[in-house]
């Protein structure tokens, strides 16, 4: 037995690695443990934006039915413990590090061969496989592609669905510079005569996706055309063949979480084996959070923590405010990382923005806020790098009727969340 922080030490070592995209070593490291993967249920999601939003909501109604779920997620952010869960528990400290334990001996086996070592990437799939198959035995398990699809490490599963949220540009040095080319990275997922749910917006997106399911004759559900959201603000329904569900409501903002919630209900209808009642589903969407999607935080004034880390997001972003909160002074503090489109994820923001910070924390990736501004071109945009200093320039600024919007990288987000904290619990002491 080793500890925890011996096999995040194991883990962490495969970083120098990098990411290396392709699935002969992944299938190497997974046949050693005795093909874990290919022992549980599984539902496979892909896609630019939303794919955590619609596994969190069909993990929701899942639960809600009284089934227990497993759910593997990309990128782990406070610890890499959060990667892994079953039934909204991150994976103990224990169980990680046994593991990692069983997982050791293989990996120094496979780094030995022509393959090379194993990336952290590789490991952490490898991990969740192992934990559901051989300890927890969820019922099914929700997996989600960290990059792409096609050689994605998780794309060794053949699922009950696929799903495949909307496509937008991110990762282009790796997944392609168009649409199309993304697409088909995204549809790589897509499996002979295994369902396929699609979010896709883009005309040449939808192409790929169609064009690609009736190459494996899996059956093709597109939103818009096989089953629709119609948006309500607050509320929404959503028509397929002779269901109609009125009056839902989703348990994160904006009309694309509706557009989200709708994926997890299709995806759950179609899935065989499982029966989902509309109370679950009503109850299982309400009940759905994640953290940093357009999440309300505080009110008077509104605090809201979103990670809309590339052009897609940010316009889902704006659109929410606009149609939220018309009329409101609306000030951000925002992060990025080195390879993200600055320009096209802040153009969107020019619409709602009163003032825009730009900052910056610890972290190797972070893009220098000095830079952000001088391509950004914003008006009413400053740089302040501390970010505490930034943080507490906006609050001075606020009226209890103005909104607050820290945006930017997910990492971004999970480092200013916990500052916050420690905010708050300091404030606490002093009034005690």
């Amino acid at each position: 037995m080793i500890s925890y922080n011996e096999a995040c030490q194991i883990v962490f070592s495969a970083k120098k690695f990098g990411i290396c995209l392709g699935l002969e070593r992944m299938t190497l490291l997974l046949e050693e443990l005795g093909n874990p993967e290919k022992q549980i249920p599984t539902i496979h999601l892909a896609g630019t934006n939303g794919k955590g939003s619609t596994l969190t909501y069909i993990a929701s109604i899942l639960q809600e039915a009284g089934y227990n779920v497993g759910t593997y997620t990309s990128p782990a952010l406070h610890k890499l413990n959060d990667k892994i869960k079953y039934n909204g528990e991150e994976i103990s400290d224990d169980d990680f590090a046994n593991i990692i334990a069983q997982l050791q001996p293989i990996i120094e086996k496979i780094s030995q061969t022509s393959y090379g070592p194993p990336t952290e990437f590789e490991i952490l799939t490898a991990a969740a496989f192992q934990y559901f198959a051989t300890m927890k035995r969820p019922d099914i398990a929700i997996i989600e592609t960290g990059l792409g699809g096609r050689l994605d490490s998780t794309n060794v599963v053949t699922p009950l669905v696929s799903i495949i949220t909307n496509i937008g540009h991110d990762h282009q040095d790796l997944l392609g510079n168009t649409i199309r080319e993304v697409a088909i990275e995204k549809a790589g997922i897509i499996k002979n005569h295994v369902p396929v749910v699609s979010g896709c917006k883009q005309l040449e997106a939808i192409e790929v996706m169609k064009q690609c399911s009736q190459e494996r004759s899996a059956s093709f559900y597109q939103l818009g055309v096989n089953f629709n959201c119609e948006h309500d603000h607050e509320t929404f329904s959503y028509h397929w063949e002779n269901c109609h569900l009125i009056n839902l409501k989703a348990g994160m903002l904006g009309k694309h979480q509706q557009e989200n919630a709708t994926l997890a209900i299709i995806a759950l209808q179609i899935l065989p084996n499982f029966s989902i009642s509309e109370t679950a589903i009503r109850n299982g969407l309400a009940k759905a959070k994640i953290a940093n999607r357009i999440e309300v935080i505080q009110h008077d004034p509104t605090l809201i923590l979103d990670g809309g880390h590339n052009p897609e997001g940010m316009s889902a972003l704006t659109e929410t405010l606009k149609a939220s909160y018309p009329n409101k002074k609306i000030y951000v503090l925002f992060c990025a990382m080195k390879d993200k489109d600055i320009n096209a994820m802040l153009q969107p923001l020019k619409e709602v923005a009163t003032d825009i910070i730009f900052t910056s924390f610890p972290f190797e990736r972070v893009m220098d806020p000095q830079q952000v501004y001088k391509a950004s071109s914003l008006p009413n945009s400053r740089v302040i790098e501390n970010v505490s200093e930034a943080y507490n320039f906006i609050e001075q600024k606020l009226s209890p009727d103005d909104i607050f919007v820290i945006t930017g990288s997910l990492y971004f987000l999970d480092y200013v969340r916990t500052c916050l904290e420690k905010i708050e619990l300091s404030r606490h002491k002093v009034t005690n």
